[in-house]
């Protein structure tokens, strides 16, 4: 009997891998395929944050220090602040450096304008951070202010 099986194996095709392969194949291809699809239209690329205007980006102009009396009864008090402006534009800082007196012109007699209490909690250094903006857009032409950064503040 064992020779009978032995003869009936040799006789029987080696099992065709043909199949195995197709179906590894299809596979491979819906997992390229999905991949491929993720990357077109799922996941956000890093160029399309590189593709934003340059105004969004903005640009650092450095202003010198001011040193203003403030405008309490007394006037025994004065405000140092040195702050750097981030303007829209590079012709925006060109034309912040061009017109730097008038523009500290205009910080400085804001600035004297007030009063300590005025200038002494976060909100108030917040609510200025906003006049100053306004008044830097009113007098520019060529681009805007978009934010003030006060690196120094101290009320003496």
């Amino acid at each position: 009997m064992a020779s009978e099986e032995e003869q009936k194996a040799v006789q029987q095709k080696p099992r065709s891998k043909k199949p195995l392969i197709v179906a590894l194949l299809f596979i491979v291809l819906l997992g390229a395929g999905g991949a491929g699809a993720y990357f077109k239209f799922i996941k956000k690329t890093p160029t399309v944050m590189s593709e934003q205007p340059k105004e969004a980006v903005g640009v650092i102009c450095e202003m010198d220090t001011f040193m203003v009396n403030l405008a309490d009864p007394g006037g025994k008090r004065f405000l140092k602040a040195t702050m750097k402006l981030k303007v829209s534009s590079p012709e925006a800082l060109e034309e912040c450096k061009s017109r730097n007196f008038e523009l500290r012109d205009m910080l400085l007699i804001l600035l004297s304008g007030r009063e300590t209490q005025e200038v002494a909690t976060v909100q108030d250094k917040l609510d200025l951070k906003k006049q100053l903006i306004e008044t830097l857009n009113r007098a520019l032409r060529r681009g805007q202010v978009m934010d003030v950064y006060f690196t120094e503040f101290l009320i003496q």
